[in-house]
């Protein structure tokens, strides 16, 4: 490790070792300021010729001369003591640090400091974003700036209801058992469904409730480690929020029955209750799973009230025709939030990563943006209800494709906000270290003494 020198071990020595040296004739301007004799200066006289010595005494001074076979074992040895030292160095390349080994550093650093600390970064970290004056920025301010809600009124996250089987499934009313959100088979089963339709680094703290046509606060919503994650993946503050108030406005609640049918708790035939997974989440998974009766028939019984056509348990010669009716009201709710979900996603992130098979209409999307100047309200009154879905999508397609231009504004828009997540990631970055935060972790040894 490099340490600074010590400018006071060497000085005094040099001083000491001329000052023993009389110049022999006027000092000359350099040599007089460096210290050394004025007879080795190129404007002194020419040196007085050295006093005669004995050759006994000059033999006594001439260099001893090194014997071949020293000079050779001499070199041996240091190549010897080469080699065992670079055998055990262990490789590291001399490079600055790489994406995963800055984010390790900067959660250590993070980790290093208090809540408080940690708060008080954070407020830093937002006032340093509003100075950005970035295009992300302006459009998280234009939707917060619209907003007459305060942010503290919106509720919080609540358990999903559940299907009463006595009264859906009189036939076969099974008890139905909440699973412990951490227990391993409930832990399974959301990773298979909620990951099915796509995954997503990003941490919002916001979640849209179709159901209700309201913003839901998630638990870890005032998590600063979730704000510090989301910093590094180059999101400034509240980013979430206007994303999913974005998403909300873009909601005309035409479905919000359908909705409120399929926000009931996923369960299995054994009356196992699924936390955090609902309906919804089950079937836009498109996996093969357990649907028990009890849910399959609370959705027509909410929604299409045959109450005598399917009863419990229901044989397996209508199991086809059962699922091809709850799988049809569900497609309609599919394509109406799957668009609007997405979107909303497109609205702040560049490189937004998007669900339900949404991925290759990104730069349209951002088109789309680009052609309502980024007005939610604009854009809910042209988006179509779930029957002109496909219409809709497929001519902006076609209008992107016969006018290039609107897609290159689309291309610009997605640039410009992935550009602007590199600023952000570097502002947090930064402030870790005007922080004070790394100094925590890597200090210098004591010198020695």
């Amino acid at each position: 490790m490099l340490r600074p020198m010590r400018p006071l071990t060497l000085v005094p020595l040099l001083l000491l070792a001329t000052a023993c040296v009389a110049p022999d004739g006027p000092p000359s301007e350099h040599g007089a300021y460096l210290g050394v004799p004025a007879a080795l200066s190129v404007t002194s006289a020419p040196p007085k010729p050295a006093p005669t010595e004995a050759p006994a005494a000059l033999e006594e001074r001439a260099p001893q001369q090194e014997s071949a076979a020293a000079a050779t074992a001499r070199e041996l040895r240091g190549a010897e003591f080469e080699r065992q030292y670079t055998d055990t160095l262990e490789l590291v390349p001399t490079r600055e640090l790489s994406g995963p080994e800055v984010d390790a550093r900067a959660r250590r650093a993070f980790a290093a400091l208090s809540e408080k600390e940690q708060r008080d970064l954070l407020l830093w970290f937002a006032a340093e974003c509003e100075n950005l004056r970035s295009y992300q920025h302006t459009l998280i301010r234009y939707v917060l700036d619209a907003e007459t809600r305060p942010v503290e009124s919106w509720p919080a996250l609540a358990p999903a209801p559940i299907y009463d089987p006595k009264v859906h499934a009189p036939g076969q009313p099974i008890p139905r058992r909440p699973l412990a959100a951490n227990s391993s088979d409930a832990i399974a089963v959301r990773n298979l469904l909620l990951s099915a339709p796509g995954t997503r680094r990003l941490d919002s703290g916001w979640m849209v409730d179709y159901a209700q046509r309201t913003l839901v606060r998630l638990p870890h919503q005032d998590d600063p480690w979730r704000q510090f994650e989301n910093a590094l993946l180059g999101m400034s503050p509240d980013w979430d929020l206007a994303e999913a108030l974005v998403e909300l406005a873009l909601d005309d609640g035409a479905l919000q029955k359908e909705f409120t049918a399929f926000a009931h708790a996923y369960t299995d035939r054994w009356g196992g209750v699924y936390p955090g997974v609902t309906l919804y989440d089950a079937y836009a998974s498109l996996q093969t799973i357990e649907m028990p009766d009890v849910d399959t028939l609370g959705i027509l019984h909410d929604l299409v009230g045959e109450w005598d056509l399917y009863t419990s348990p229901v044989p397996a010669h209508q199991h086809e025709e059962l699922y091809a009716k709850t799988g049809a009201i569900f497609k309609r709710l599919l394509r109406h939030r799957g668009l609007r979900t997405n979107l909303a996603r497109a609205y702040l992130c560049g490189t937004a990563e998007l669900r339900d098979s949404y991925g290759n209409n990104l730069d349209h999307f951002h088109a789309l943006w680009e052609s309502v100047t980024s007005d939610p309200a604009t854009l809910a009154k042209q988006l179509p209800d779930e029957a002109g879905w496909r219409d809709y999508l497929q001519g902006w397609l076609d209008r992107c494709a016969a006018e290039p231009e609107l897609l290159m504004k689309g291309t610009l828009r997605h640039a410009q906000l992935a550009r602007e997540e590199l600023l952000v990631r570097a502002t947090i970055l930064r402030l870790l270290g005007e922080y004070g935060a790394y100094a925590k972790l890597e200090t210098l040894p004591p010198f020695d003494e």
